[in-house]
């Protein structure tokens, strides 16, 4: 706050203007995609659901829009509802209308920003829409999201996207549905049972792998497929806010999907995820450019005004303090800022998935400034 089959054999070709002057194949045609997306950033209970003026200006859902009408996806099959536009009756009414009109084959590109609350008692996720309540049931569950797309969609695959707490949702009805004869592939902002930022940074790397910057590119072979683009947005949100994009695909939906072309090669040592040494600090910063030994940085949560040029001497590697599996720790509960005894049961990249001691909190991934050693 993307599920492209091999075996459907059509291609969308794009010509670009970069290093690669071939063309380039795609697993996806935009006259057999449906693209709907619900963007909110103010809701008419404001005291519930607190608004994002902030991000307003150049706001994503409409670049995600726009993204998808230049790439030739026809205007008929882009349903954009935002703000006050999206109650919860014209959601659910316009996006079965919506999904009655798709053809076999067809893609479903579904993206979701905005506020999401989960029922830590029943363990049913909501989004908010703009007339969304107290009461659970005055808001979208995630159940009906897919409940309406497995009764209207006559396409084979759907892209689920979502930018807002608890949206990993979307990852675990997913892994759910395995039989479906609907393929599905899922990127979220945060684990089912997480909060999100209320920045756009999950939505940033998205549009970053769908306009093909480079950095996506993991492997370097000029196209960015699925697997790249659902692992660059883990390391974008472990590494920027410390939570835990998910990402699931099903076997029908193959990981080496092709998505968008790369724009070209990455010049050495720039996009570097990195700490760097300020007055006596190690601060978490990116490299933007480079010359010689010399770095210039931009630091995580600082405006550009602090970018600078540094040298070896004040960088290292972002390798953030990890536990075992196993071990017991203190976690920062986010409500009340308190310590609670905790084990650890799994951790990657600085970041833990936790069980509270106490049986009835459901698990959690904790960032590195929220968890330490149980304090005896």
């Amino acid at each position: 706050m993307p599920a492209f089959v091999q075996s459907i054999g059509f291609v969308f070709t794009i010509f670009i203007t970069s290093t690669i002057h071939a063309e380039t194949k795609l697993d996806w045609e935009p006259e057999k995609t449906w693209v709907f997306v619900v963007g909110l950033l103010e809701w008419e209970h404001s005291e519930i659901y607190s608004s994002f003026p902030e991000a307003m200006k150049d706001r994503r859902d409409e670049q995600l829009v726009r993204f998808f009408k230049d790439a030739g996806v026809p205007g008929d099959q882009i349903n954009y509802l935002k703000d006050k536009q999206a109650t919860k009756r014209r959601i659910e009414k316009e996006f079965a209308d919506f999904l009655d009109q798709t053809d076999e084959d067809d893609l479903l590109i579904f993206y979701f920003c905005g506020h999401g609350s989960r029922n830590h008692q029943t363990r049913q996720t909501w989004f908010a829409n703009y007339d969304a309540g107290e009461e659970d049931d005055s808001a979208w569950n995630v159940k009906q999201i897919f409940k309406t797309i497995e009764d209207h969609f006559s396409g084979s695959r759907a892209l689920l996207l979502a930018d807002c707490c608890h949206s990993g949702a979307l990852y675990d009805e997913a892994k759910r549905r395995a039989d479906s004869d609907i393929s599905y592939a899922v990127i979220t902002s945060s684990y089912s049972h997480n909060t999100s930022t209320g920045r756009w940074t999950f939505s940033d790397a998205l549009m970053s792998g769908l306009r093909g910057d480079g950095l996506v590119d993991l492997n370097g072979d000029h196209v960015i497929d699925f697997q790249e683009l659902a692992r660059f947005n883990e390391l974008e949100l472990a590494f920027l806010e410390g939570q835990k994009s998910m990402a699931h695909a099903t076997d029908e939906f193959p990981l080496r999907a092709r998505i968008s072309p790369s724009q070209g090669n990455v010049r050495p040592r720039v996009g570097q995820r990195l700490e760097v040494l300020y007055k006596g600090k190690w601060f978490k910063a990116k490299s933007i450019d480079a010359d010689g030994d010399q770095l210039k940085v931009h630091y995580v949560n600082y405006g550009n005004s602090w970018d600078e040029w540094v040298g070896p001497e004040r960088i290292r590697p972002y390798q953030p303090a990890q536990f075992a599996q196993g071990d017991k720790v203190d976690v920062r509960w986010d409500r009340d800022g308190k310590w609670y005894h905790a084990t650890v049961r799994d951790a990657w990249y600085g970041l833990h998935l936790i069980k509270y001691d106490d049986d009835s909190s459901e698990d959690e991934w904790v960032g590195p400034h929220a968890i330490r050693l149980r304090q005896r």
